[in-house]
């Protein structure tokens, strides 16, 4: 079977599995970056079928990564997991989601043990979540027990001394996914009785380094995408129209993914929706190349049926474009190997969005202007969409005019 598996279905499938599993949007974009260089990797040997000697080239080259401190020993770890995934597939039917050992690394009594399921079920936690926070919280247990902190004992100041002392020392690089089972522990306790507690835990932030800017799509690119689509299928033609839509309106995956029939005014070239993020209402131009492509689809490609929205499964039982199976990055991903251009991390569908901006921001259009097309409230949410126009980031910038100057330097030129 190892012989014979092509590596890119049998990640198709994986990543199938992870989403009916459960896990979260922001956690999936981090396993499709894994698996997409996964992909990478076996492109440059010149391989498209399965093997262990391939994946073992692989975790070679990423232990050599973190030893080289190119990433960290979490994400490291994060790949081998997916590696361990990919490989359960080949030898079962479904994918090992299990820990890489059964064996409990923070052992607490069983008492606390009941305590950490209650904390985990108050929160509604399940699949990977829960076992993150499972770790999390145990943790936290057996520090209290190891100092012989009893329940009613835990202070505030013990939380901030597991903080700053036991976690720099025990679990590097998981800060933010500790600081949110201390929200939950917390929070627990005070609603089981413990008044005597009073830091709010959700107003500490966790300062992150700089981050890396994503460039976006460059409009040569995009062309080349959109060209490596066939448009003779219904899925070419669905396909096709999201993706046009993306670039040229800048909606967000979840407003196209819930766009309905009714949503579109053909007879002026607008379509009207209200955001799933803010629950704002939005107005944006429909170009003719638009509409075009999706009364295309929906002519030739789309199932008649009674469903709303517009983009539709194309195998039955046909239903709308669920995103835990269909993500949207998943299509570009497609389209953007079939054309040949490159599969950066953490660029995905989301990116047309930045593409969009930035293509009206080099044309020259007024940031006020791309911050209501982009349906935002305020102007200093289009930062990071405009990250190739320093003079347009300039806008977003606080002046001097508003500030009364009475001493210091800028005094005499805020008369200039």
């Amino acid at each position: 079977m190892e012989q014979s598996t092509k590596l890119n279905h049998l990640i198709e499938t994986l990543l199938s599995e992870i989403r009916k599993y459960g896990i979260s949007e922001v956690s999936m974009e981090q396993y499709q970056v894994v698996c997409n260089g996964i992909l990478k990797f076996a492109t440059r040997k010149g391989v498209e079928a399965y093997s262990d000697a391939l994946i073992n080239e692989y975790i070679i080259m990423v232990k050599r990564r973190c030893d080289e401190g190119d990433i960290c020993p979490e994400y490291m770890r994060f790949q081998k997991r997916v590696v361990r995934m990919l490989k359960s597939l080949t030898t079962g039917e479904y994918v090992d989601f299990s820990a890489a050992s059964s064996r409990k690394k923070y052992k607490v009594s069983d008492e606390t043990a009941h305590l950490v399921m209650d904390i985990l079920d108050e929160n509604k936690l399940v699949g990977e979540a829960k076992v993150e926070m499972d770790i999390v919280i145990r943790h936290f247990f057996f520090y209290a027990e190891y100092h012989k902190i009893s329940m009613c004992d835990i202070s505030d100041d013990f939380f901030m001394e597991f903080l700053t002392s036991e976690m720099p020392k025990t679990n590097q690089g998981s800060i933010g996914r500790t600081l949110r089972g201390i929200k939950y522990i917390s929070s627990y306790l005070k609603s089981h009785g413990r008044s005597d507690l009073i830091l709010d835990f959700n107003q500490l932030k966790i300062k992150t380094g700089s981050v890396k800017m994503i460039p976006p799509y460059s409009r040569d690119e995009i062309t080349k995408i959109l060209e490596a689509i066939d448009r003779t299928t219904p899925e070419g033609l669905r396909d096709y129209a999201i993706l046009l839509i993306g670039f040229e309106t800048g909606l967000r995956g979840v407003d196209i993914r819930t766009l309905c029939l009714s949503d579109i005014d053909w007879k002026v070239g607008k379509v009207k929706i209200r955001q799933c993020k803010t629950s704002e209402p939005l107005v944006l131009p429909l170009s003719g190349r638009v509409m075009n492509a999706i009364a295309d689809y929906i002519l030739k490609g789309r199932h008649e049926c009674g469903h709303k929205e517009i983009f539709l499964t194309i195998k039955k039982p046909v239903r709308p474009m669920d995103k835990r199976y269909y993500p949207f990055t998943g299509i570009i991903t497609k389209y953007s190997d079939r054309a040949g251009v490159e599969l950066k991390p953490m660029r995905g569908f989301h990116s047309l969005r930045r593409t969009f901006a930035t293509e009206l921001s080099m044309a020259g259009v007024p940031l006020e202007t791309i911050s209501q097309l982009l349906g935002h409230k305020r102007i200093d949410e289009d930062k990071p969409y405009l990250s190739y126009n320093l003079e347009q980031i300039a806008f977003c910038s606080m002046g001097f005019e508003e500030i009364p100057l009475e001493n210091g330097l800028y005094v005499s030129l805020s008369s200039v």
